[in-house]
């Protein structure tokens, strides 16, 4: 009766252990998608853009956006992030556009997305142009910066790797519960 009841309460705790293992593969699938789509996204938009067209454009706004993180339970340690947020205007073939897109995926750093925030500050205080990017074919699409931050892509690629191992010893795990079976 006690090595019956044994192997129940054992059944009972793989599949417990086996719906845990299935929530954290879930997870982990979902953000190796949104870090792939980070990774992939500025190197796709740098490629299609190859042939915009660069023309002045009039900057309406420029405003550094913050956002502030703490990376400690006792949140003494405090990370600021800076990020561009401009408005700009320019005409292109005889249509006036407005636009807002400063990179191909919104973010923040202390790298270069914050350097390009405080040189667009002080071009707008300058009253100075900057250059954006026009896609021909649909002239109200453009970015401000089409270059590939690598310094950005390289930590997604490494968040991606810790979570593709992640994914990886958690499928082991179910592969060899579902041995025992």
């Amino acid at each position: 009766m006690d090595l019956i009841l044994a192997k129940v309460t054992k059944n009972k705790n793989d599949k417990i252990a086996r719906i845990i293992l299935y929530i954290f593969l879930t997870v982990a699938v979902f953000l190796m998608f949104i870090m792939l789509k980070n990774i992939i996204t500025p190197i796709y938009g740098n490629i299609n853009s190859i042939h915009w067209i660069s023309v002045d454009a009039k900057l309406l706004n420029a405003s550094i956006k913050t956002t502030t993180t703490s990376r400690s339970s006792s949140n003494t340690t405090v990370y600021i992030y800076y990020g561009p947020q401009i408005t700009y205007q320019y005409d292109f073939d005889g249509t006036n556009c407005v636009g807002r897109r400063v990179w191909w995926v919104e973010s923040t750093d202390n790298g270069p997305l914050e350097q390009l925030a405080y040189k667009f500050k002080s071009y707008y205080k300058a009253g100075k142009p900057i250059q954006v990017f026009v896609n021909p074919d649909k002239p109200c699409e453009a970015v401000a910066d089409r270059s590939v931050h690598w310094s950005k892509l390289t930590t997604s690629v490494v968040m991606l790797l810790v979570l593709l191992l992640f994914g990886g010893g958690i499928m082991y795990l179910l592969l060899k519960m579902r041995k025992k079976w």
